[in-house]
């Protein structure tokens, strides 16, 4: 499907539909922009989000695939942007990809695979694999690395990404029915992979510093190189659409902004350097010479496509901090654990690192706007570590519980 007509119904029937799950498929080989190869939409025409999860779950879907390489399926990714409840699954390449083709958001996502997390099902558990734990199904994934950008798509191609968005509704009821009052902590994160993915998708030279991973934590020298080195490295994806990985790896960036190598010739036999940083070490050793001169007045945000996890290269300030950060990590798991969430939700070591440093230097106050004391995370995990930390909470040896330890009021 392709016709203008045919898009515009479609793009109607989503806007007019209580919900929609929708999915992409797209050719990223050696591309810094994905080519979009096909968009496949799902939505329930007469379900209603109010009545029990299990007729969500019966309800058949209408399922529409489009080509965007034969017309204009911008109307469709409008209607996706605005409309109140999505479903999608790991959608973070999707949505970076909608917001560079398109420049659209999303309002009303839900993340099946977030949802999964705090469930206690799995932290990035696969499409596949959430089908058959929820809904009993065992979808093929024999077609996902297939050639989309390819005319005609086989029968096999169509029939699997038909099933990649057929049986998200499904899979959103039975994940609705788990969540409870939780589901509006997935929408909550959600929105932020939103955020995230549409960042991404807008960085420039200027900014690719603040997505560099493991530049956070760094002297003011280390990330004033950080910046020219990426905005090196922007450029020249840009200029050759390829990926930044090929370019120069985040890690390669921080280690060089670390030792400032001050020659072409120690670029060139830098470990881990690509063939492309290898052809143009004298632009990057300009980069890192030129950076002597800049000045970095803030922390990078370190937006990124890829799920929230570890982040490398953050320090602590202090044996202390370190020490609360090793015991703030053991509370967080055993939270988890307790609430049936995957850990890396509440808090990561680098966010464990983050707190225990800002407390070191400023005290409890000082940590009160990172992520763990704020929003729906405050009631499940600020509070304990607010109160550990306070001395309010014990953490006492258990040789009869999983962890070996549990909290006790003092």
């Amino acid at each position: 499907m392709s016709e203008p007509d045919d898009v515009a119904g479609v793009a109607a029937a989503i806007t007019r539909a209580p919900l929609v799950a929708f999915d992409l498929e797209f050719a990223s080989a050696d591309r810094l922009v994905p080519v979009l190869c096909l968009v496949q939409v799902a939505w329930l025409d007469h379900a209603s989000l109010d009545a029990p999860a299990a007729a969500i779950v019966a309800a058949p879907p209408e399922v529409r695939l489009v080509d965007p390489l034969a017309g204009d399926v911008a109307p469709i990714a409008r209607a996706l942007a605005a409309h109140p409840l999505v479903v999608a699954h790991a959608p973070r390449q999707d949505l970076a990809l909608l917001a560079a083709r398109f420049g659209t958001g999303m309002v009303g996502l839900v993340d099946t695979q977030l949802a999964a997390a705090f469930c206690g099902i799995g932290e990035q558990v696969g499409l596949a694999a959430l089908a058959n734990e929820l809904i009993g199904l065992s979808l093929a994934k024999e077609q996902q690395w297939t050639d989309w950008a390819k005319r005609p798509l086989s029968d096999a191609q169509l029939a699997y990404a038909d099933a990649d968005v057929r049986h998200l509704p499904a899979i959103y009821g039975k994940l609705v029915a788990r969540l409870g009052p939780r589901l509006s902590w997935v929408r909550e994160e959600s929105a932020q992979i939103v955020v995230d993915a549409v960042a991404a998708a807008a960085v420039t030279p200027e900014t690719a510093w603040q997505h560099v991973g493991g530049a956070r934590g760094q002297d003011d020298a280390t990330r004033a190189a950080v910046v020219e080195l990426a905005a090196w490295r922007q450029r020249v994806a840009i200029e050759l659409d390829r990926p930044l990985g090929q370019v120069m790896t985040d890690k390669v960036i921080v280690e060089l902004a670390r030792q400032r190598p001050s020659s072409a010739q120690a670029i060139r036999q830098w470990k881990g350097a690509s063939p492309l940083a290898k052809a143009r070490a004298d632009a990057i050793a300009s980069a890192i010479a030129s950076s002597g001169t800049r000045t970095v007045s803030s922390e990078p945000r370190t937006v990124s496509s890829e799920p929230r996890t570890e982040r490398s290269g953050a320090r602590t300030t202090s044996q202390r901090a370190q020490r609360w950060a090793d015991m703030l990590v053991a509370i967080v798991q055993l939270v988890a654990d307790e609430a049936h969430i995957a850990p890396r939700l509440l808090a990561t070591r680098s966010d464990a690192e983050e707190i225990a440093r800002a407390i070191d230097e400023g005290g409890l106050a000082a940590a009160a706007q990172l992520p763990a004391f704020t929003s729906w995370r405050r009631d499940v995990i600020g509070t304990v570590l607010e109160g550990w930390l306070a001395g309010r909470i014990a953490l006492v040896g258990d040789p009869l519980s999983p962890h070996g330890f549990r909290l006790l009021p003092r």
